[in-house]
């Protein structure tokens, strides 16, 4: 019995002695860990050092299971000194059921990214388990063993929000972060194409997002002019987003813009691709935390993905001081801005807040924008005199205090913080969206750029007196305070830049001159009309000029156009 009993031990030990065959060694390891203690079973293994000159198995154990939120990866981060010839496997187990598959080979030729050796390499697997007990690298050599000694150095283990697709960082040594499931286009030819595609069972179960960006190196790399272009194929979506060549060149696809079969999905650039990535989308409390996006993509986001049926909030990407608001109707954009709009732009209401009653049946505007100043005096003065507003403006002011575009001085005030907002709506037809977002779009930029600012004024000063007074007297029509030269420099660029230079001949030479035709005692500011065509050609000529003089402007300095200041085309 005493022998039985001895034998089944050893058969139910068998698989333990296996994996770890030093049991009697155990120390924690040397190299970076993020969660709980990590345990080697070997000098080499507590060092993070894996010889690679023969065929073996280097284990490692955790105290206890690491837990694995939904959606997560497992990340390696390791270097081989030498070199070696063969296979590396890494191996998953957890407490209790493993995932569907544990093994994943370890790259080592990373030629995909072309013409880029890494000094270190980030490989993060994607793990359905609810936890992770052990894992273990092996090693399988081919060929003779070289004399040079060679070994695999780990640097760290973490665990991350699951993600697939490649980047590089770090300045002093290049980092690559690599993940299974992409790999290089080989039916698309010219420019440089990327599929990713993760079998079903390790698809993100929630919402994703993508990112991508062009690759410069600075020493080799001196362009000065042309463009970038990146495109992503989810499905049957298609995105193209275009901008001057520049080191800081980035996409961001949110979600709400997948379709609900978007893979694979296909990611191209015209130059180098620097990095790629489609992760989880992480949870964005609504209304507090803004979703990233392009203007381009906000006017192509599906009103079905808002997080809330009567508005969604956006941070502008590549502006992230700047939010944009889009509502489901004028009426809900009332709610949030019409009171604002008299206290910061109507002539003889500016300063004061004015009361339901006397705002009812009073529209603001059809499109919104306000800087960070005089959102503040508008909520300073509510708290101050205990106005009391409506549940919308008391959600705008908890978004703007998120946010840092108002901020809390110790004396308890209210201040400006940094930033702008801008807002358009859903009831606004899509040809008037667009013009609305090009509009308000460069009021925003208005407002945080001090360059701008300048260019715009010196433009004004030098209109003619035709001209000036022309644009001073449609802006009184409107109920603008022309009193306030700040606002009048930021609707005078606005206006010109809303539309294509081809277009702002007729719009101003046309639409708006026949509008102060209409008006007997505003008909006087206007020059010659030319009966044939049906338009003032001094105006038309010169804001022509003007939108051109802008586009070309906004053009050099971000890569916009007049009537353009998105850099992604949704199909």
């Amino acid at each position: 019995m005493r022998n039985i009993a001895f034998f089944l031990f050893i058969l139910f030990m068998l698989p333990s002695l296996l994996l770890f065959p030093s049991c009697s060694f155990k120390k924690q390891v040397s190299f970076a860990v993020d969660s709980g203690i990590l345990y080697g079973f070997s000098k080499e293994s507590v060092a993070g050092i894996i010889p690679l000159t023969k065929t073996g198995k280097t284990a490692f154990s955790f105290e206890s299971p690491v837990p694995l939120p939904r959606d997560s990866s497992f990340e390696l981060a390791y270097a081989v000194q030498g070199s070696f010839e063969g296979e590396m496997t890494l191996h998953i187990e957890s407490a209790g059921m493993a995932a569907e598959t544990t093994d994943w080979e370890l790259p080592l030729d990373v030629s995909l990214i072309a013409g880029q050796k890494p000094d270190i390499i980030r490989f993060a697997v994607p793990v359905n388990a609810a936890n992770i007990q052990k894992f273990s690298v092996s090693v399988t050599t081919r060929g003779k063993a070289s004399k040079e000694e060679a070994f695999l150095e780990i640097k760290a283990v973490r665990t991350t929000r699951r993600w697939f697709g490649f980047a590089w960082e770090g300045t002093k040594e290049k980092v690559l972060l690599v993940t299974p499931f992409v790999r290089q286009d080989s039916t698309r030819t010219g420019n440089e194409s990327w599929l990713i595609n993760p079998p079903e069972a390790f698809r993100s179960s929630g919402k994703i997002e993508l990112s991508a960006a062009a690759f410069y190196d600075t020493a080799v790399d001196t362009r000065t002019g042309g463009e970038d272009t990146i495109t992503v194929e989810p499905g049957e979506i298609f995105f193209e987003w275009t901008a001057p060549h520049k080191k800081e060149n980035f996409l961001y696809v949110p979600p709400g813009m997948f379709p609900s079969h978007p893979y694979p999905i296909r990611v191209s650039i015209s130059s180098r691709m620097g990095m790629v990535k489609l992760e989880a989308s992480p949870q964005r409390v609504f209304p507090l935390v803004p979703i990233p996006a392009d203007p381009g993509i906000i006017l192509a986001y599906k009103y079905g993905e808002w997080r809330d049926n009567r508005y969604e909030v956006f941070r502008w990407e590549g502006f992230p001081s700047l939010l944009i608001f889009d509502t489901a109707n004028y009426q809900v954009q009332d709610k949030l801005f019409r009171r604002l709009a008299f206290f910061v732009e109507k002539a003889g209401y500016r300063g004061r807040l004015v009361s339901d009653q006397e705002l009812e049946g009073q529209h603001g505007w059809n499109a919104h924008d306000y800087r960070a100043e005089d959102l503040a005096a508008f909520f300073e003065r509510a708290e101050a005199t205990h106005f009391p507003l409506l549940k919308e403006e008391q959600e705008l002011e908890e978004i703007l205090f998120a946010n840092g575009i108002l901020k809390r001085e110790k004396n308890e005030k209210i201040s400006a913080g940094s930033g702008a907002i801008i807002s358009l709506s859903r009831e606004s037809p899509d040809a008037l969206r667009n013009q609305f977002m090009a509009h308000e779009g460069f009021h925003g930029l208005f407002f945080i750029d001090e360059g701008f600012y300048v260019f715009t004024k010196n433009r004004y000063d030098a209109l003619t007196p035709v001209a000036k007074n022309f644009i001073l007297s449609f802006f009184d029509y409107q109920h603008y305070d022309i009193k306030d030269n700040y606002l009048v420099l930021n609707e005078f660029q606005a206006h010109v830049l809303q539309q294509s230079a081809n277009q702002s001949y007729w719009y101003f030479g046309g639409t708006l001159a026949s509008r102060l035709e209409a008006s007997p005692w505003r008909r006087a500011i206007l020059p010659k009309k030319d009966e044939s065509s049906g338009a003032w050609p001094d105006i038309g000529k010169a804001f022509q000029t003007e939108s051109a003089a802008f586009s070309n402007y906004v053009n050099e300095r971000w890569g916009f156009s007049a009537g353009r200041n998105w850099r992604v085309k949704v199909r």
